[in-house]
């Protein structure tokens, strides 16, 4: 392994020097001062002095200053041994130097002292006290020229044509003060000043034409280059000069009608407009192409554009002008002017030879058939058209539109149609008209069928009947004439006949329904043309029965099985047989108890009406017959046995009421204590056989029996092993049937006790009081207490009871008695909680045989005591802002200024545990953002909870903010093992309050200490309106400004509170300007609905919501008399003051001379 040595010098080191074996070679460093100024540390570029030693040792580096020009420059300037910072700590002059160039010097603290050196090089630069002032070359001051489109980089000349130069002075500059280099910023983007100053284009194609505008009015400011001071601005106005860039524009013209003839006539007049100036706008007019051979009948004013004709004009003639309009410089635009000539005047209208025409044409004629040609004569011998106007609905019809002849264009129906009416106009060119009618009658051919009206037919006739009317046919035939008329024919097989002209249909013969109960047959009907057409329509006719028989029971006996007890239930159903096509049965109880059944009269269905009952009839007897049939002959009635089942439905019943019994206590197990007996009244078995059994109740079951057959009722235990003196045994007796029913009695017992012993000192607890501790923790069942119970003769076999008279209403213990005769108090649920309860007082009793217990020591009393445990967590109380957001976080913030130690906001917890157990401490969590190497920003005080600044937060980087916090409460201190002690965590989110952030809301006739008593109410129904986090900073008296504009007064009755807010979502402060902010508080409406919302809630007036006023550029300080004065008016003030200050003095010392002299 090889050792590193000292061996290498340190280096410089910074961004961008020339660096050669990892070190920077002759580094240099700068900055500015102000002359007469002291700007205490600088500020060094490219960047900070900082040096590094090249070896792996890393020595630290101390700095210094060992030469520098001028020689005094240790008065001014010194640098920071460790740090490098170099720091001025004494104003200087220019009148003195101009520049510093100091040599630094950077040393390892080794032994070896290896050292290097850098340039810093310090420019004394004079105060700026007067601006920058601009100046141009142009003839007139402020404005220049330059063509429309012209190129980037095209330089903007007066208006001699020199290029405009701008050039800069400043007086605060002397001539021996080293050039100084400005930037050029101008309000427009299409202009530009170079290095040179030299004004220039800066945007391509600017226009000069409507609607763009032909001057550009724009500011100028001259800048320093690496400084901060600006020009005064410098107005100028950039003339666009127009170039021939815009052809002439004519507009769209409508096509020219005019009348034929001769004459020279105006046509239209072209009107071209040129978006150049002067010379480039004027316009001159030619014919540049006619149509239709017609150039030399048409001619152009070049001057006026007015076109004119200058040959003959024929009607019919179309020509299209394209007349040209162009401009001095050559450019040109064309356009079409349609003309058409028409004919002259017209005065008379065509003329038919007839005011109507009468034609008969056949429904049978084809498409395109001639009707008929018609003709009307035009006076004028101008062209005729011809139209249908009406009558031709159908479309059956067209006319020829110039030979005037009329067809059939569609297929014509006589039947649908019979004649047409048309109304035919013929019209000239010229527009008059004249009509004529043509009636067209349409002649008939055999084409329809016959037609039957309301096909298919249905009749009906009663049998038996000869020539009976069944129904009546109808047919129609759309033609007309002997081709109309219709006859009607049947089958001859059918036993039915038809009238040949009416259609009326009749039976032939009877008809006999048991035959033949339908007939279908078809009915032709024929017209009366030679060539007959047919038609068909299908018959039906039913035969209607006609009734004469009676019904009839086929099955003359029913018998039915019905459960006793059973209402409205289905006993059977009977049928009666009508053999007619219309059956007619209903049915009645003819014999029988007709209280307990009905019968349905339609369907023949027999119901119970009640229940029937099995003990009283076991079986009934019904006669059913029908009304429709009273004879007496067989099948008239039927019978119907019913057989009522028997139901067990009739509990037992006791004979005899008990009596009390009284046993002596060593009465023997087995003696028999009485009988009781019952009886069942049910029909038949299972339902009347009684059994025995004890119900229970009490202890009677651990004592007594009972025969289930027989009801006899035994001892079956030791009666001295229980203490009560009475029983009461309850006896169920029960049958045997389905369902089971049963009664039960009960039989009073009386113990006598014949073998009570005497008490010598009588059995006890041992102990008037006892106490117990238990953990809280505790699990169901756990053992409290075991209180001794004192027995002055243990053998004999006597019963004992503890019991908890009082003290466990909540059920939490219970007690039983042990085997060693003495009780046990346990949990009996796992609910004990300290801090619920941290006691009980248990008051326990103990039972056995009267004359046993000793009444003084028959009670005790058990003091338990709950041991806390420590099984509570702290719990962190928010403030209402975060549970509203639904934030478990504390929220807080700290102006960027703040003193260090200045406490932030307080968290806290508390632990229902009681005692040391329920003592929280709190801490603050390991945190990167705040943990830097100059320490931690914030800390925590561990008792009150108060989270406190460590360090100024001018130096935080802004990606660290907002801080973010975590807080560990803990309870039990002092506690070392985890398992003794319980944690929380809560976030804290901390901002950094800057001058963007504040906002003040004016508050009118309230003064500061009344609304600092209201503040948490304020920022509630701040929070409520604005949904956003609110933070009070300070309340103070308010200030307001004069109309001056210079003077601020305070106002003591009244306040302003200073806010902030912060956004939920991002936990981040907002600044004034962010759209929250200015949406939701600084808009009007905004602040109108806040300040009448904290009217309403509060009764407070806030008249306003601003900045603070020391954000308005205005930099006051507060007298007395409330007046601020700006500070540029401030030196001057000093000044007069002093010139007071020295003329007073001065008068003073004269007066003292005058008498000192005297």
């Amino acid at each position: 392994m090889v050792k590193d040595e000292d061996d290498q010098d340190p280096s410089f080191n910074y961004q961008g020097c020339t660096v050669q074996d990892g070190a920077c070679i002759n580094p240099e460093y700068y900055t500015t001062v102000a002359s007469g100024v002291n700007s205490g540390v600088l500020t060094i570029r490219p960047e900070k002095i900082q040096a590094v030693d090249m070896d792996s040792l890393n020595y630290p580096i101390q700095y210094s200053f060992i030469d520098g020009t001028p020689s005094f420059y240790a008065e001014y300037f010194t640098i920071d041994p460790q740090f490098g910072t170099v720091k001025q700590i004494k104003a200087v002059d220019t009148s003195l130097t101009k520049r510093f160039s100091i040599t630094v010097k950077a040393e390892e603290e080794s032994s070896n002292h290896r050292s290097t050196t850098a340039k810093l090089y310090i420019e004394v630069k004079p105060v700026d006290i007067n601006p920058p002032v601009i100046h141009s070359s142009a003839v007139d001051e402020g404005y220049g020229f330059v063509e429309e489109n012209s190129p980037i980089g095209t330089k903007v000349l007066d208006k001699n044509g020199q290029p405009i130069i701008l050039s800069v002075t400043d007086d605060d500059l002397g001539p021996n003060d080293p050039k100084v280099t400005y930037a050029f910023e101008l309000t427009t983007n299409s202009f530009n000043v170079d290095s040179d100053g030299y004004v220039y284009v800066n945007e391509e194609k600017l226009d000069r034409d409507p609607p763009n505008p032909g001057k550009y009015r724009f500011q100028i400011v001259a800048r320093e280059v690496n400084g901060h001071a600006g020009s005064i601005p410098y107005l100028m106005t950039v003339f666009l000069k127009d170039v021939n860039d815009n052809p002439p524009r004519m507009p769209m013209l409508s096509p020219i009608t005019i009348q034929a003839g001769n004459s020279r006539r105006q046509l239209v007049q072209i009107k071209a407009v040129d978006n150049d100036e002067g010379q480039n706008a004027n316009v001159s007019y030619s014919i540049y192409h006619v149509s239709n051979q017609g150039h030399s009948k048409f001619h152009i004013d070049p001057i006026t554009g007015w076109i004119e004709t200058t040959g003959r004009m024929m009607a019919g003639d179309q020509y299209s002008i394209t007349v040209q309009a162009s401009d001095s410089g050559g450019l040109y635009t064309q356009s079409i002017v349609e003309v058409v000539v028409i004919a002259g005047p017209n005065t008379k209208s065509p003329v038919f030879s007839q005011s109507s025409y009468e034609v008969t044409v056949s429904e049978g004629s084809p498409i395109n058939t001639t009707v008929i040609p018609l003709k009307a004569i035009d006076p004028e011998n101008d062209p005729v058209t011809y139209t249908i106007l009406s009558g031709n609905d159908l479309r059956q019809f067209t006319i020829g539109e110039k030979s005037g002849i009329v067809s059939v264009i569609r297929k014509l129906d006589r039947e649908e149609l019979t004649r047409y009416q048309l109304l035919i106009k013929a019209q000239d060119e010229g527009g008059l008209s004249s009509t004529t009618t043509l009636n067209i009658k349409i002649s008939d051919i055999n084409d329809k069928n016959p037609e039957f009206i309301g096909a298919p037919y249905e009749f009906s006739v009663d049998e038996g009947l000869d020539g009976a009317p069944v129904g009546k046919v109808e047919a129609v035939d759309g033609d007309e004439g002997i081709n109309a008329l219709v006859h009607y024919s049947l089958p001859d097989d059918l036993p039915f006949l038809i009238d040949a002209n009416t259609g009326h249909i009749r039976t032939a013969t009877a008809l006999d329904y048991e035959k033949n109960n339908e007939y279908k047959f078809v009915v032709t009907a024929k017209d009366g043309a030679p060539d007959p057409r047919i038609g068909t329509a299908s018959v039906t006719v039913s035969v209607k029965d006609i009734e004469d028989e009676i019904p009839l029971f086929h099955k003359t006996l029913y018998e039915a099985k019905v459960p006793e007890n059973a209402p409205d239930f289905l006993v059977t159903q009977v049928h009666a047989d009508d053999p007619d096509t219309v059956k007619r049965v209903t049915y009645v109880i003819k014999q029988g108890p007709s209280d307990l059944f009905t019968i349905d009269p339609a369907t023949g269905t027999i119901r119970t009406l009640r229940g029937l009952d099995y003990e009283k009839d076991s079986q009934h007897t019904l006669i059913i017959g029908t009304l429709e049939n009273s004879n007496q002959t067989p099948g008239a009635t039927t019978k119907v046995i019913v057989n009522v089942e028997d139901r067990n439905d009739i509990p037992p019943v006791f004979l005899t009421i008990p009596s009390p019994v009284t046993l002596d206590d060593d009465v023997a197990i087995g003696t028999k204590v009485t009988t009781l007996l019952a009886t069942d009244s049910d029909g038949t078995s299972p339902g009347n056989k009684v059994r025995y059994e004890l119900s229970g109740r009490g202890k009677a079951l651990k004592y007594f029996h009972i025969d289930p057959d027989l009801g006899v009722l035994y001892v079956r235990g030791d009666l001295q092993k229980e203490p009560d003196n009475e029983y009461q045994v309850d006896v169920k007796a029960y049958d045997l049937g389905e369902p089971q029913l049963s009664s039960v009695t009960s039989v009073t017992i009386f113990v006598r006790r014949v073998t009570t012993p005497i008490p010598e000192l009588g059995m006890g607890f041992s102990d008037d009081s006892y106490t117990a501790r238990v953990l809280e923790s505790a699990v169901a069942g756990t053992l409290v207490k075991v209180l001794t119970v004192v027995h002055p003769r243990p053998s004999l076999p006597l019963p004992l009871v503890c019991t908890i008279v009082s003290g466990n209403s909540e059920d939490v213990f219970t007690i039983n008695v042990t085997t060693e005769k003495n009780c046990e108090v346990r949990l009996k649920e796992t609910k004990l909680d300290h801090e619920h309860a941290e006691s009980y007082q248990l008051k326990i009793r103990l039972d056995t045989l009267a004359g046993v217990v000793n009444p003084t020591k028959s009670t005790t009393m058990l003091n338990v005591q709950v041991i806390d445990i420590n099984d509570n967590v702290p719990t962190f109380v928010y403030p209402e802002s975060s549970k509203r957001y639904a934030k478990n976080a504390y929220y807080g913030a700290v102006a960027v200024d703040e003193e260090i130690g200045s406490a932030v906001l307080q968290v806290k917890a508390e632990d229902l545990d009681g005692g040391k157990l329920g003592d929280v401490r709190y801490e603050l969590a390991d945190d990167d953002d705040q943990n830097t190497t100059e320490g931690p920003y914030f800390a925590i005080d561990p008792k009150t909870g108060i989270v406190k600044t460590l360090r100024t937060l001018t130096d935080v980087p802004p990606r660290n903010l907002p801080f973010r916090l975590v807080v560990t409460a803990r309870d039990n201190p002092g506690a070392t093992n985890p398992i003794d002690y319980n944690t929380a965590q809560a976030h804290v989110v901390i901002n950094v309050i800057k001058d963007q952030h504040r906002l003040v809301m004016a508050i009118d006739g309230a003064r500061p200490d009344i609304v600092k008593s209201s503040e948490n109410k304020l920022i509630d129904v701040l929070e409520k309106q604005l949904q956003l986090i609110v933070g009070g900073e300070k309340v103070s008296a308010k200030q307001y400004r004069r109309r001056d504009n210079l003077t601020v007064e305070t106002d003591p009755s009244s306040t302003d509170f200073w806010f902030y807010v912060v956004d939920p979502a991002t936990e981040t402060i907002l600044e004034r300007n962010n759209t929250k902010v200015t949406r939701s508080i600084l808009n009007k409406d905004s602040v109108g609905n806040l300040t009448s919302t904290i009217a309403e809630k509060l009764s407070i007036i806030a008249s306003d919501i601003h900045l603070p006023l020391q954000q308005q550029n205005v930099v006051t300080r507060t007298h007395t008399a409330g007046v601020t004065i700006q500070w540029t008016v401030f030196p001057y003030t000093l000044i007069l003051m002093a010139a007071l200050i020295l003329v007073l003095g001065i008068a003073g010392i004269i007066y003292i001379c005058v008498s000192w002299s005297r």
